[in-house]
């Protein structure tokens, strides 16, 4: 077995792990309304009036940590996330949230964290020491044709362990009927996944979990993807759409002046939840192009979506530079290890292939004055 095969065997079953935590914690309600934890203004993305830290996040994280630890001991150095591992409750104890060695003291350590309620925090650790294989991975197909290699030594990871966290608290689901894209709710949360050369800063091998795909029973199921690219070498879990349907998924909060030149040129323009889950829309064709203006999504966001996309021929570009320099080459978002600011800063452009980024084009760069 190469080692971008294992890694990939790895980074899903750490994904579903990770898809269980989320649906065990959303759908335990004593549970649930104890995990939640307000962002301090320091922490605060500014597209939201209200930004939630849940514990359920750094549990995540730290978990999809320790699985890539137990193949890749020397890779989970260079995994980073969202969340910080620290974590205070109720009482103002803080603790630094971590996996440890068995079950019964990772219960210990977040009873600390839950006021002292051994029986939730068992309920967790149970979660977080269960043993995932892949079979239980809902991802279409299998992996038995899959064959790539990866440079471990190369890479770096970028995790998001819960996309759209507002959704996953409210859970209030919108979908628009034309085009089938969730507006908002459960379906909007992902768990994102990405691996990135350190020496090129592309996006490489990517995982995007939809922890609340299907409710069968008031009992969730999920639905996972994923997407290897290296140069000419780009292998997925799913088979890439062809149509366009004019579809642009855009903020709600995007610029009067770019929603307008789109819709002048056709476009509907559809505003749903969730970074990750506007870009897996993408991938999977519900939608042609996502547009972002503002310097609203980071690294975690897109790392793992974006080699979605690159493994289909599209990838995710920085919107500023698209707008203002059409004849560069040099356009893609990249990753790099010792960077300090994590923003999207000149937003992005999420595409599935070169056709519908040619038509996004003549809409953006020829009329848009920005």
């Amino acid at each position: 077995m190469t080692e971008g095969i294992k890694l990939l065997k790895v980074l899903l079953r750490a994904s579903e792990k990770a898809g269980n935590i989320a649906r065990v914690c959303r759908q335990n309600q004593t549970l649930f309304k104890l995990l939640i934890q307000e962002k301090k203004d320091d922490e605060k993305n500014p597209r939201f009036f209200q930004d939630f830290k849940t514990l359920a996040d750094v549990l995540i994280q730290e978990c999809i940590r320790h699985e890539i630890k137990q193949e890749f001991p020397e890779l989970a150095k260079m995994v980073r996330g969202e969340e910080t591992n620290v974590f205070s409750n109720t009482l103002g104890k803080t603790v630094v949230v971590e996996v440890r060695p068995s079950c019964a003291e990772t219960t210990e350590l977040l009873s600390v964290v839950l006021d002292n309620d051994v029986e939730t925090a068992q309920l967790l650790a149970i979660e977080i020491h269960r043993e995932v294989t892949l079979a239980e991975v809902p991802i279409d197909g299998t992996l038995d044709d899959c064959d790539f290699d990866i440079d471990i030594n190369d890479l770096g990871i970028w995790i998001d362990p819960i996309d759209a966290t507002a959704d996953y608290i409210n859970g209030k689901t919108l979908v628009d009927e034309a085009t089938g894209l969730h507006l908002s709710g459960l379906r909007c949360v992902t768990v994102l996944i990405g691996a990135y050369s350190r020496s090129s800063g592309h996006a490489l091998l990517g995982v995007v979990n939809q922890p609340f795909y299907l409710n069968n029973n008031s009992q969730w199921r999920g639905h996972c993807y994923w997407g290897f690219s290296n140069g000419e070498k780009c292998q997925c879990s799913f088979v890439k759409p062809n149509c366009m349907n004019k579809v642009a998924i855009v903020s709600r909060v995007e610029d009067e002046n770019v929603r307008e030149k789109l819709e002048q040129n056709g476009y509907n323009l559809i505003a749903v939840a969730g970074a990750g889950y506007k870009i897996l829309s993408i991938a999977i064709g519900l939608a042609d192009v996502y547009i972002l203006s503002k310097p609203t999504t980071f690294r975690w966001d897109t790392c793992g979506p974006q080699a979605l996309l690159r493994s289909l021929g599209g990838g995710i570009i920085d919107f500023a530079k698209f707008v203002n320099n059409k004849n560069s080459n040099d356009l893609d978002i990249k990753y790099y290890e010792h960077e300090t600011s994590f923003a999207n800063r000149g937003g992005l452009i999420a595409y599935r292939d070169l056709t519908s980024l040619e038509d996004l084009r003549k809409s953006l760069v020829i009329h848009t004055k920005l």
